[in-house]
């Protein structure tokens, strides 16, 4: 079994705008073999995801023309993926509210300004105003984190550094403040 994490070690958190009635958010499944491959079969919040063409998540975008979102969850948290048996066969078991498998997923042309502490990089290449992307799945170990990026280049581009270098998550954790944003790679 797995050590156990700190459940504020992995975070997305709104710094204004969210929670609202007009912000724009997605739910959905992450693609099975690109979790079961991630970071030993967990996809952290704060992870960059894309939709893939059956409508579940993939990690990163890359320099493809994808809609980017954030994570809100882990991909192992018990709202997501919590085994409690079959209750039918076995008394007091945990049944879920909602469908397991499911994360929701801010949606990167949303107004809002979020930290993630899934980044990649020193604390003095994340200036304000430099755009962020984001590695797509397969390309080494930042899949899914955000980097300091610049115009150009032929990346997308899924956020702008709203804070100079690296930011508190609120329980003392490093994370990197971003306003998100979207910029197809054919764009750039």
């Amino acid at each position: 079994m797995a050590a156990p994490r700190q459940m504020t070690a992995n975070t997305l958190n709104a710094l204004k705008g969210w929670p609202s009635q007009s912000a724009v958010d997605y739910v959905s499944s992450i693609d099975a073999t690109q979790l079961a491959a991630h970071n030993s079969g967990v996809t952290l919040a704060g992870t960059v995801v894309s939709l893939g063409a059956d409508g579940e998540y993939e990690i990163g975008v890359g320099g493809d023309d994808r809609m980017p979102l954030f994570l809100f969850q882990n991909s192992d948290d018990p709202d997501v993926a919590n085994d409690g048996g079959d209750a039918a066969a076995v008394k007091g078991v945990w049944v879920p509210v909602a469908p397991t498998g499911k994360m929701m997923a801010l949606v990167a042309t949303g107004a809002y300004e979020l930290t993630t502490t899934q980044f990649a990089g020193a604390t003095g290449t994340f200036t304000p105003n430099t755009p962020l992307d984001s590695d797509k799945y397969g390309t080494g170990a930042n899949d899914g984190k955000v980097t300091a990026h610049t115009w150009g280049g032929g990346a997308t581009i899924v956020g702008i550094v709203s804070r100079n270098g690296y930011q508190d998550n609120g329980y003392g954790v490093d994370c990197v403040a971003f306003w998100p944003y979207f910029m197809p790679a054919t764009i750039n």
